[in-house]
C-alpha cells in the first residue's frame, strides 16, 4: 500500500508484508473496478439513497412479552406448516398457468395475424398491424406499473433477494403490486418484447407465500386468526423462500432445480426441515401446474386429461450420446458465454444509470421508453428478415402435419406414424410465396403450423421457410425450442444466428429495468442457445472436413459416425445454460434446471463444463447482474463472504462499529423517549443498568416499539383533562375555591385515580407490539426528517415542537418487558470477519459491541458491513499503522482510535449514527 514506507522499522516490518499477503489471498471484489458501490457512493446523493433502507431481523426480538406470545403458541405442531407449503404451491400453480394461459392468448392472436397477413397482403400491413398490436399492450403494461404500483417493475428477483437477505422494502409483497405484476407481465411478454415472464413469476410466488402465511392483508383491511403464530419475522421468510422456490418451480416446470435455487441463490437461512418442507410446495406446485395444463388441453381437445409428457420446456426429443470430446466444445461455449455476460451486465448497468440519472424525476415519461423500444424492436423483426432468403428443408407430411427430424422422416417414409409424443414443426413461412415450384415441389400456401396438405395425404414434400423470420416472428419459447432440436444440423446458418444474436442483445439489455414487469430467464436462455448453436455448427464443419479423423477417437457401431455426438441442438443447450451461469453465477440450480427442462441427461457432463467455465470467466469481472442491480438501486445487500481488498481476520471488529452509542434505561421518563426518538434516527437502542463495573448491556430495544408504546401511552392518557387539571383549577379572581359541582368532582375522582395507576393500565402483548402504528416515512416529505415525521404522526400534531403535556412527560416507563434480552453481543477485539459471519448468517439488525465488562462500546450494522464500508475501515487502520511505526509502536494490529471513558450523558448520549 503506498500509505506504508518501503523502509519499515524493525518493529513493524512484517505488517505491511502481511498485509499485501492479506490483499492477494483475500477475496477479489469488482468494487475496485470503479463499476459499482465503491465508486457510486461516494457521491452524497446516493449515500442518501443508502440511508432510506431499513434492515430487519430474522428472529423475533426475544424480549418478555414475545415469550409470553410463544408460550401460547403450539410447540412442535407441523402439520400446519406443511398445509401452509402445499396451500402456497397449489395457488402459484394456478397462477402460473393463468399466467401462461394469458401470454399464450396474446401471442398467438399477435403472431397468428401477422404470419396471416404476410402472405395474404403485404409486408406494410403486416408490420402496422404488428406494431399497433404491440404498442398498445406494451403502453397499457407500462401505464399500469407507473401509475399505480412501482414497485411492480422489472422481474422483483433482486428485491425479493434483498428482503430475504434482510432488507425491508416497501410494497414489494402488496396485493396491488401483485395485480399489477400478473397483468404488465403477460401484456408486455404477450407483445413480443425480448423479455420473459420467469423472473415475475418468481416474485408473484414470493408474494404470494408472504399474503397467504400471515393471513391478513394491510392493503385491503382484511384479517384472519388462523395462521397468527405465523405471524413472526423468521416464519414470513421462510414462507417467501418457499414461495420463490415454487415460483422457479412453476416457471420452467422444474421442481428440483426450484429448491435448490431457493437454497444456492436467496436464502439467507436454511434448515433440513424447511428443505423437506419447500420440495414439498414444489412438488404440489408442478402437479398443479401440469394438472391445470392437461385439464385445458382435454377442454380444447387437443390432448387428454392427466398425460403430461408433453410438458417438458424444451425437450431435445432425438438423444444424442455424449463423448468425452463433447468437452471441448462445452468449454469454448463457456468461455464465450461468459465473456458475453459480463458484457451483458456491465450493459445492463450502465442502462439502468442512464434510467434512473434521465427518467426517475419524471413520472410518466418513463412509460415512453419501453413504448419506442417496441416500435424499433418490432420493426426490426420484420424488415431483418427480408435480407434472407427462402430457405428449402426436407420434411415430410403426415395427416396435414410438418415432421422433421431423423426419427420421424424414416417413420413416415417407411409408412409408420411418428410417435404420438413428437409435435409439428412451426416454420413461419414469412414472405415465401405459395403455388408450386418449378421442379413440381409443393410449397406451403399459410403461414401456420399445418401447412395445406398436398395430393397425396402422406408424401414427402420441400417445405420452404425464411430462418431469421422462424427466430424473430416467434416466442421466446418456441424460438428457444428450435434451437435446441436436434437432428437439424443446418436449420440456421451464421449469418441469422449471428444477427439474431445482436438484435436480440441489444433489445433485452434495452427492455431490462424499463417501465414494465418482465423477466430476463428466456433472454439469457435465448442467447446462450443461440452462442452454443455457433460453436455446434462450428464443430459441425469441422467434422464434415475431419470426421475419418474424428471417427477413430470413437468406438465401433452405432458411435462411429462422428455426428451421433456432435448436434448444433445439444450444444445450444450447453450454451443456455452457460449464458445464464455466466449472468447469475447459478452452478448446481442451474444444471439441474436444464435437465429438467431438456429432459436430457446425457448432456449433463458438458452442461456442466459450460456452466463453471463460464462462472470463473464472469467471476474474474464483476458481480452477478442480480447483486449488480441491487448495488445500482443503492441497496445494503450482504454477500454471502465479507467483500474486501484485504483479510478481514487481521482486524477487530471495533474498525467498523460505531461509537458513541445512544443507550437507554430500564425506566426512562415520557419526555427523555421522546428526545430519543424525535433527536436521532436510529432503529435499535441498547439498554443499559448501573453496576459496580459502570453501565452494563442488557438487551436492546426497538425503534418500532418505542414508537408503538408512546403512541399508546398517547391515546390512554387523558391529557387533556390533566392540562385543564394542571392550569385551571381555580376559578375565582381574589382566591376563594369555587363550588365544585359533580360533573368536576368525577373529573378530579378519575383524574386521582390515573395518577395512581401505573401509566399503562396493562402490558402490551406482542400482537400490540408489532401493529403498524404508520406507514414508512421518507426525508423528501415536507422536508422533514424521518423522525421528525414519525413524531407528528404519532402526536397528531402541525408541527413536531409542540410537546406532550408536562403531567405525560414527567411519567416513568418500565422497558423491562419490551427488552431483547437475546439480542447478540460481540467482544470488541473479535475478528472483523467473524463478526460479518455472524451477523449475515444469524440474519441480525443491530450487533452490539462490548468490551470485558459488558459495557457498550459501539453498535454494528448492515450498512457498516458493506464492501466500501469494510475498505474504509481498512485505510483508517493503514493510516493508523503508518502512524505507528512512525511512533515506534510495535503492537499494529491493537491500534485504534481512543474511545475513552464511555459515560451516558443525561439518559442517553449523543452519537453518529449507527
Amino acid at each position: 500500500p503506498t500509505c506504508l514506507s518501503s523502509r519499515p522499522t524493525k518493529d513493524v516490518r512484517h505488517a505491511p508484508r502481511l498485509l499485501r499477503w492479506a490483499s492477494r489471498c483475500g477475496t477479489r471484489c469488482s468494487y475496485s473496478y470503479g463499476l459499482f458501490l465503491s465508486s457510486s457512493l461516494q457521491r452524497p446523493a446516493e449515500k442518501r439513497k443508502l440511508d432510506v433502507f431499513e434492515s430487519i431481523d430474522y428472529f423475533a426480538p426475544n424480549s418478555a412479552v414475545y415469550r409470553k406470545w410463544l408460550a401460547r403458541q403450539p410447540h412442535r405442531r407441523f402439520w400446519d406448516r406443511w398445509a401452509m407449503m402445499g396451500f402456497i404451491g397449489i395457488s402459484t400453480g394456478l397462477v402460473a398457468y393463468s399466467l401462461y394461459a394469458v401470454i399464450g392468448f396474446f401471442a398467438e392472436f399477435k403472431y397468428g395475424v401477422t404470419r396471416w397477413l404476410l402472405l395474404h397482403t403485404n409486408l406494410f400491413v403486416a408490420w402496422l398491424f404488428n406494431t399497433v398490436v404491440s404498442l398498445l399492450l406494451v403502453a397499457a403494461s407500462s401505464v399500469l406499473v407507473v401509475g399505480y404500483a412501482p414497485a411492480a417493475v422489472s422481474s422483483g428477483v433482486p428485491e425479493v433477494m434483498a428482503y430475504l437477505n434482510g432488507v425491508l422494502l416497501p410494497k414489494v409483497f402488496n396485493i396491488f403490486t401483485v395485480a399489477v405484476k400478473f397483468a404488465s407481465c403477460s401484456l408486455a411478454v404477450g407483445a413480443g418484447l425480448p423479455v420473459g415472464p420467469e423472473g415475475p413469476m418468481i416474485h408473484i410466488g414470493a408474494a404470494l407465500g408472504a399474503a397467504l402465511s400471515q393471513g391478513h392483508s394491510t392493503t385491503l383491511g382484511w384479517t384472519t386468526s388462523i395462521f397468527k403464530r405465523f405471524r413472526n419475522p423468521r416464519d414470513k421468510r421462510d414462507f417467501v423462500t418457499a414461495g420463490v422456490a415454487v415460483g422457479v418451480a412453476t416457471a420452467f416446470n422444474a421442481p428440483i432445480g426450484g429448491l435448490l435455487f431457493a437454497f444456492e441463490e436467496v436464502a439467507s437461512f436454511w434448515q433440513h426441515s424447511l428443505g423437506w418442507q419447500i420440495f414439498f410446495a414444489c412438488m404440489c406446485a408442478t402437479l398443479t401446474l401440469n394438472l391445470s395444463r392437461s385439464a385445458g388441453k382435454a377442454l380444447l381437445h387437443t390432448g387428454s386429461f392427466g398425460w403430461f409428457n408433453q410438458d417438458v420446456v424444451f425437450e431435445a426429443g432425438l438423444e444424442v450420446s455424449a463423448h468425452i470430446l463433447a468437452v471441448v466444445p462445452a468449454a469454448v461455449v463457456g468461455l464465450l458465454c461468459g465473456v458475453l455476460g459480463i458484457g451483458f451486465t456491465l450493459l445492463n448497468v450502465k442502462i439502468a444509470r442512464l434510467r434512473d440519472a434521465t427518467l426517475s424525476k419524471y413520472k410518466w415519461r418513463r412509460c415512453i421508453e419501453p413504448c419506442v423500444l417496441v416500435v424499433i424492436y418490432v420493426t426490426g423483426t420484420m424488415l431483418l428478415p427480408r435480407m434472407f432468403p427462402c430457405t428449402p428443408t426436407h420434411c415430410v407430411t403426415y395427416n396435414n402435419e410438418v415432421y422433421c427430424g431423423i426419427q420421424n422422416v424414416t417413420a413416415a417414409t417407411e409408412g409408420l406414424a411418428p410417435p404420438p409424443d413428437t409435435p409439428p414443426l412451426q416454420l413461419p413461412l414469412y414472405t415465401c410465396s405459395s403455388g408450386k415450384a418449378e421442379n413440381g415441389t409443393w410449397i406451403p400456401s399459410t403461414g401456420t403450423i399445418t401447412p395445406d396438405s398436398p395430393e397425396a395425404s402422406n408424401a414427402t414434400a420441400v417445405v420452404f421457410y425464411n430462418e431469421l423470420a422462424t427466430l424473430m416472428l416467434n416466442t421466446g419459447d418456441e424460438t428457444i425450442k428450435h434451437l435446441v432440436s436436434r437432428g437439424a444440423h443446418r436449420r440456421f446458418g451464421y449469418e441469422s444466428l449471428l444477427v439474431m444474436f445482436a438484435w436480440y442483445f441489444l433489445g433485452a439489455a434495452v427492455a431490462a429495468g424499463s417501465a414494465i414487469s418482465s423477466g430476463l430467464f428466456v433472454p439469457m436462455l435465448m442467447m446462450g442457445s443461440i452462442t452454443g448453436r455457433l460453436v455446434g455448427l462450428a464443430t459441425t464443419d469441422i467434422a464434415d472436413r475431419y470426421g475419418q479423423l474424428l471417427s477413430r477417437w470413437t468406438t465401433a457401431g452405432a458411435l462411429s459416425n462422428p455426428w451421433s455426438w456432435i448436434d448444433p441442438g445439444a450444444f445450444a443447450l450447453v450454451g443456455a445454460g452457460a449464458f445464464m451461469g455466466s449472468v447469475t453465477r447459478l452452478t448446481i440450480a442451474l444444471a439441474v434446471i436444464m435437465v429438467e427442462i431438456s429432459d436430457d441427461v446425457h448432456m449433463l457432463l458438458p452442461v456442466l463444463v459450460g456452466i463453471m467455465v463460464a462462472k470463473w470467466v464472469a467471476d474474474a469481472a464483476c458481480h452477478s447482474l442480480y447483486h449488480a442491480l441491487l448495488e445500482v438501486k443503492c441497496v445494503p445487500f450482504l454477500m454471502p463472504e465479507p467483500v474486501s481488498r484485504f483479510s478481514l481476520d487481521l482486524l477487530p471488529v471495533k474498525t467498523v462499529m460505531r461509537s458513541p452509542v445512544v443507550c437507554l434505561e430500564l425506566c426512562m421518563k415520557v419526555a427523555d423517549i421522546q428526545a430519543v426518538l424525535r433527536d436521532t434516527s436510529h432503529n435499535g437502542y441498547p439498554v443499559v443498568r448501573d453496576s459496580s463495573s459502570g453501565q452494563i448491556c442488557l438487551g436492546l430495544v426497538t425503534r418500532a416499539h418505542l414508537l408503538v408504546l408512546l403512541q399508546r401511552l398517547i391515546d390512554t392518557y387523558d391529557v387533556n383533562s390533566i392540562s385543564s387539571t394542571s392550569n385551571g383549577s381555580t376559578g375565582l379572581a381574589n382566591g376563594s375555591a369555587a363550588p365544585a359541582g359533580p360533573e368536576q368532582q368525577q373529573q378530579e375522582q378519575r383524574q386521582q385515580r390515573q395518577r395512581q395507576q401505573p401509566l399503562l393500565g396493562r402490558e402490551l402483548s406482542w400482537s400490540e407490539l408489532n401493529r403498524k402504528v404508520m406507514d414508512p416515512v421518507s426525508e423528501t416529505q415536507h422536508n422533514r426528517s424521518a423522525a421528525e415525521q414519525q413524531m407528528v404522526a404519532i402526536q397528531n400534531a402541525a408541527d413536531w415542537e409542540i410537546d406532550l403535556a408536562p403531567v405525560l412527560l414527567s411519567q416513568v416507563v418500565d422497558l423491562t418487558s419490551y427488552v431483547n434480552s437475546s439480542a447478540l453481543k460481540v467482544q470488541e477485539t473479535m475478528s472483523l470477519e467473524r463478526a460479518y459471519i455472524l451477523f449475515r448468517n444469524m440474519g441480525l439488525r443491530h450487533l452490539v459491541v462490548v468490551d470485558e465488562h459488558n459495557r457498550v462500546k459501539g453498535i454494528v450494522t448492515r450498512k457498516d458491513l458493506l464492501g466500501f464500508k469494510l475498505d474504509e475501515a481498512v485505510a483508517r487502520q493503514l493510516r493508523r499503522v503508518e502512524s505507528a511505526r512512525q511512533l515506534g509502536q510495535t503492537n499494529w494490529l491493537s491500534i485504534t482510535s481512543p474511545v475513552g471513558s464511555w459515560r451516558p450523558r443525561s439518559p442517553f448520549t449523543a452519537a453518529t449514527e449507527p
